[in-house]
């Protein structure tokens, strides 16, 4: 099934990539308790576990959320929200993609193309007496079509993990 959007609609599409940021996924992070853990540096270690770890842990809270900006930024995404809230490790419990398919019509229209020529003055002698330039418009004809895109969208279901030593 496609799915038929406006023109202005692709445009905010594509731009979105340009400007996210995993600051803007701090609000899919839900806390479990009410105990706060301080945050870690920016440069702190964190593992990214695909199973439940062998030693002894708290699940702090849980991110939850989809984008269409790649693995790299759910990675990032996850490593900066267990920083911000003093997690030790990522447990990824689940994760899926979905591709989606828009289909953009654009119209056909007639654009006018300008055209200068320069008209040169002179007399018989073949002396130059200056000039100037003319612009004429020509109709130009550009026929419509249909452009099909498709966009990757990944979802992740993380809880956030505080090792106990």
């Amino acid at each position: 099934m496609f799915l038929r959007i406006s023109i202005p609609l692709v445009a905010i599409l594509l731009l979105l990539p340009g400007c996210a940021s995993v600051k803007d996924t701090a609000q899919y992070y839900v806390s479990y308790t009410t105990r706060t853990f301080p945050p870690k540096p920016k440069d702190a270690p964190i593992q990214i576990l695909g199973k439940r770890p062998a030693e002894r842990y708290q699940v702090i809270g849980r991110l939850a959320f989809e984008s269409p900006h790649g693995w790299k930024f759910m990675r990032r995404s996850m490593e900066y929200n267990a920083r911000m809230n003093g997690a030790d490790a990522v447990l990824l419990k689940d994760e899926s993609s979905r591709t989606e398919t828009y289909v953009q019509d654009v119209p056909p229209r007639m654009d006018w193309v300008p055209v200068s020529t320069w008209v040169g003055t002179g007399n018989r002698k073949g002396k130059n007496n200056g000039g100037y330039y003319v612009t004429n418009y020509v109709p130009v004809f550009r026929p419509g079509y249909t452009q099909v895109s498709q966009v990757n969208w990944i979802a992740i279901d993380a809880e956030m993990l505080v090792l106990k030593k």
